[in-house]
């Protein structure tokens, strides 16, 4: 219960889920806090967010609920079973990676994924506690994990629309903690350009739609551009080149469900463009 609060993010969602009233859940969690003996949430608890107890708390719970999957997995035979986290970029959460998932929950259907997008710091931070496994981007020749490819950041603006021609700079950015983000804020600062934002989503396709409109400018990876509604800026332009990000899979560093190690080898013999290892 107390996992299901956290990643659903409040106590309402989680007896939705858990087909418990809200008073039920408020109670256990109370129940819960009584036996540690430490409060796992701040107040108020409008918003979810936990205590360092509570987040150390979290990551032996996932931990507990892995290993109870995997010992009833063992006990019933060979069958694959129990849920895997993933956590992944825009791109591949929402074109390369779907079919793959579909394929492996025919042969296992007993497997339950859940697939979440986010920012890159946020990913970073959340593997182990929240994911079992991470899609990722990081500075090109940094960050560890397996090499899955390379993604090209560049400049785009409306095709029928010049939102790149005002000043400051209109743009449509991810949340802070974006790597394409941090791109983009550190070309500017070196040009002394002023910018500011005029779009702010983690959803790529409205960030999309602002930029179609010619409401702002925005990085966005080569490979996922729509040439016919956008295009590039160059540096002809006034927008210098961007560098490139590696796009890696990571596992989190602690005990891992047979079912997430097996799905690490199925993705990996997919999705694995090279076989050089970044880091352990």
């Amino acid at each position: 219960m107390f996992v299901t609060v956290v990643d659903y993010g409040g106590f309402t969602a989680a007896a939705l889920v858990l087909h418990r009233t809200q008073a039920a859940v408020s109670l256990q969690i109370k129940r819960l806090e009584e036996t540690v003996q430490v409060p796992l949430f701040q107040h108020p608890r409008r918003a979810v967010q936990l205590t360092p107890r509570g987040e150390i708390l979290l990551e032996y719970a996932r931990r507990m609920l892995s290993l109870n999957d995997e010992a009833l997995s063992a006990v019933r035979g060979d069958e694959l079973a129990g849920r895997v986290r993933i956590g992944a970029v825009n791109n591949y959460a929402s074109r390369i990676l779907p079919p793959m998932l579909a394929e492996f929950c025919e042969l296992h259907p007993e497997v339950q994924i859940e697939v979440h997008t986010g920012v890159a710091a946020e990913m970073d931070r959340k593997l182990g506690s929240t994911y079992d496994l991470i899609i990722n981007i990081s500075p090109e020749g940094q960050g560890e994990g397996v090499l899955l490819g390379k993604q090209e950041p560049l400049w785009v603006t409306s095709a029928r629309h010049s939102p790149h021609l005002r000043e400051p700079l209109p743009l449509a950015l991810l949340p802070n903690g974006s790597l394409f983000r941090k791109f983009a804020l550190e070309a500017l600062a070196r040009q002394g350009r002023a910018w500011h934002a005029a779009h702010e989503s983690t959803n790529i396709a409205a960030m999309e739609a602002a930029v179609e409109a010619g409401l702002a400018v925005a990085v966005f990876q080569r490979d996922s551009v729509d040439f016919e509604r956008l295009r590039e800026l160059t540096e002809a332009e006034g927008f210098p080149r961007l560098p490139h990000a590696y796009v890696l899979l990571r596992s989190a560093d602690r005990y891992l469900s047979r079912a997430t190690v097996q799905l690490r080898e199925f993705l990996l013999a997919r999705l694995v463009d090279t076989s050089a290892v970044t880091g352990p």
